[in-house]
């Protein structure tokens, strides 16, 4: 059985609905994670989906963050924001547990924080975030479940994963501590399935609206999706839609997609 895990930065759900309904027409996905929808769980636009088959699982919030899974399958165990984390007024990640051909698999939905300015609580603030992320997925993964870790991390991984890294050196999304994080997330056991399948250097999910960014492939590889060991077996494609950045009134993130064959 063949399922495709999408995940993709909308920049606003209400905006950028057409979009995201015309996508899901050609692409047909299985589970679609959308951060940044941007608005409250009562403003969601749930009828459209659910009119096409797919249940919906949000943690919203007013004009800034939120995340969302749009799935085929019935979560069976839905979190929102990091369990233990409950002074955070920051919708981020969301996590459902399906049930799919006889497996379970866990599906995280991440919005990683910008951190943007350096030298201020905003990077403090994703630090933190990201060592809480880490402990979590870190106690999850000793559950042998096949688990899948993906959505707009906010971090540049390598030099390779920008077209002019030294534009980036001042910047959060580059920082060596917040690179140094990521490798820590990493390192305890998740897989970039970028890498796991051999993607060219050089290829982006994200071009900023300004200075022509687009125009002249000025973008990064912030978006991302990570397996667990348990889950690595299943994985067979792996894609970006950088087309989809050429529409009218496009969001700055691409849709990046793994396709699982789960037998």
């Amino acid at each position: 059985m063949k399922i495709n895990v999408t995940t993709w930065n909308v920049n606003g759900i209400r905006a950028r609905i057409e979009n995201v309904l015309e996508w899901i027409d050609n692409n047909n996905p299985d589970v679609l994670c959308l951060q940044e929808i941007k608005c409250l769980e009562e403003d969601f636009p749930n009828e459209l989906f659910t009119s096409k088959g797919y249940n919906v699982y949000l943690l919203g919030q007013k004009s800034f963050n939120g995340v969302a899974i749009i799935s085929k399958f019935v979560s069976q165990d839905t979190k929102k924001n990091i369990p233990g984390n409950t002074s955070d007024i920051q919708s981020r990640m969301i996590e459902c547990t399906f049930n799919i051909n006889s497996k379970s698999i866990k599906v995280c939905c991440i919005y990683l924080p910008n951190g943007n300015p350096i030298n201020t609580e905003k990077f403090t603030y994703k630090i933190e975030w990201m060592d809480k992320l880490k402990n979590y997925i870190e106690k999850e993964l000793l559950k042998e479940i096949p688990y899948i870790a993906l959505g707009d991390f906010n971090v540049i991984p390598t030099r390779d994963d920008a077209k002019n890294y030294e534009e980036w050196v001042d910047d959060a999304l580059f920082n060596k501590l917040s690179i140094r994080k990521y490798r820590e997330l990493i390192n305890i056991g998740l897989y970039d399935c970028h890498i796991l399948k051999q993607i060219p250097l050089k290829q982006y999910t994200q071009w900023d609206y300004q200075r022509g960014a687009w125009q002249n492939n000025n973008g990064v590889r912030i978006d991302h999706i990570l397996l667990s060991s348990y889950a690595t077996k299943y994985l067979s494609d792996y894609q970006i839609d950088k087309n989809e950045r050429s529409k009218d009134k496009p969001s700055d993130h691409v849709p990046v997609t793994a396709t699982l064959t789960i037998d």
